[in-house]
């Protein structure tokens, strides 16, 4: 609109953009929502707490199959020494 020197105002952008959002085929939301924001900050920390909970599970677990890893190795090595001696 600046090319045309069209002045531009809130209402005009709020209009402009409800329809390039309809395009898409989904009604728009035309109020505050349902949900608060200490709800969604409560949902999403526990959300946080979950997602961390399973990561330190899976480090666990990933920490668990390299030393069982490492113990093969190392037994591995130990017989090949012994036969090595014989």
């Amino acid at each position: 609109m600046a090319l045309q020197q069209t002045p531009m105002y809130m209402n005009d952008w709020i209009k402009r953009l409800d329809a390039i959002l309809q395009l898409n085929g989904r009604d728009l939301l035309n109020h505050a929502g349902k949900i608060s924001h200490a709800m969604a900050q409560e949902k999403s920390e526990a959300e946080l707490e979950q997602y961390r909970i399973s990561q330190k599970a899976l480090e666990k677990a990933q920490s668990l199959n390299e030393l069982e890893a490492d113990i093969k190795k190392l037994g591995s090595e130990l017989v090949q020494l012994i036969n090595a001696d014989f």
